[in-house]
């Protein structure tokens, strides 16, 4: 059964320290391992302690509809970023492509409670606009 097997720890970064990275955009860094079981790989995925990410990169414009960092979006979306910047090859030798990442996000979406419509307009955006993260 697909679940998140751990709790996410983050801290967020200041603006400063995003300015230095040379973003804009929010951005944090899991302080603990997380981990969750996906069904649709068979297997843990865990994002390693030190591993930075931004959430889903959703437009401003439509963060009254879908925030980034409500849970529902933002834990899957730590998994998928993970998955994304592991380009294909999780660090155990687990090899997978770009479409089952996309599908462990929308899984990861169902398990936190997002509704139908949520985990499909989030899914359709990164299968969309995604590609250029991947590779």
């Amino acid at each position: 059964m697909s679940k998140f097997i751990s709790q996410l720890y983050l801290r967020s970064y200041s603006v400063g320290e995003i300015k230095q990275k040379g973003g804009f955009a929010q951005l944090y860094a899991v302080t603990r391992s997380f981990a969750y079981v996906s069904d649709k790989l068979g297997r843990i995925i865990t994002a390693p302690r030190g591993f930075e990410t931004d959430f889903a990169g959703i437009p401003r414009a439509a963060w009254e509809f879908l925030d980034p960092e409500d849970p529902i979006i933002a834990w899957p979306s730590v998994i998928h970023d993970f998955m994304y910047s592991c380009k294909g090859t999780l660090p155990d030798g687990f090899t997978y492509i770009r479409e089952q990442a996309d599908a462990v996000l929308r899984e990861g979406m169902e398990v936190c409670g997002a509704s139908p419509m949520v985990r499909n307009s989030v899914y359709q955006a990164v299968r969309a606009f995604g590609g250029n993260h991947w590779g």
